[in-house]
């Protein structure tokens, strides 16, 4: 699943939404399960690594007002396999995510855009040799949403979000590099660590 979708502003909103709801405020915990993908290509082969799995996030966020709200967050995006160059490589993806939300509530529905960075985990093993190697780079992290409010403290929430990998563009950098880059430094933008999600929040 490719996601080159980036969240554009929120926008068509209407006089009623600014009307201030303290109910909406306050501190919140939660969790998402989903599909998660990976994305990658070889600028010099293009040779593409794509594989999906299925993985999950822990929410904790804080809303400071009607329409934004701050959250921390750890994704696993699970273990996803692809043959590439006649080899079945397995990769390792998580991240710890701090980010801005900016919401726009509609009665008991919330839309959501979000922008933050992500301290990202990852590495690459050859499936059954024991051979696995990685590192860890920070990126920029995007997403958008909805969610539904059934009660003031329960939310329930769809959300795709991405991670650009490896934006420094610098050799070397992240062990991504050899499946992205080829160590060089040419501007590909085409590589992703994603997760299409449904979850629950609740506030308290």
């Amino acid at each position: 699943m490719r996601w080159l979708v980036l969240p554009v502003a929120l926008c068509a909103v209407s006089p009623a939404a600014f009307a201030m709801d303290p109910s909406l405020h306050g501190f919140y915990i939660g969790g998402a399960v989903g599909d998660a993908s990976v994305e990658l290509t070889d600028d010099r082969t293009r040779q593409q690594y794509e594989a999906d799995d299925t993985g999950y996030k822990i929410i904790v966020g804080y809303r400071i007002i009607d329409w934004v709200a701050v959250e921390l967050n750890y994704s696993d995006y699970g273990n996803p396999v692809d043959r590439i160059f006649g080899a079945d490589l397995e990769a390792s993806y998580d991240a710890l995510s701090v980010s801005a939300l900016g919401m726009l509530p509609l009665n008991k529905f919330d839309l959501f855009a979000r922008l933050g960075l992500a301290r990202v985990d990852s590495s690459f093993g050859v499936v059954g040799t024991g051979i696995r190697s990685g590192d860890e780079s920070t990126e920029p992290m995007f997403g958008f949403g909805a969610q539904f409010r059934p009660t003031p403290n329960l939310a329930i929430r769809l959300e795709a979000d991405a991670i650009l990998i490896d934006t420094n563009y610098d050799d070397n950098d992240d062990w991504d590099d050899f499946w992205d880059d080829d160590w060089d430094s040419d501007d590909d933008y085409g590589d992703w660590v994603s997760m299409l999600s449904l979850g629950v929040t609740y506030k308290f």
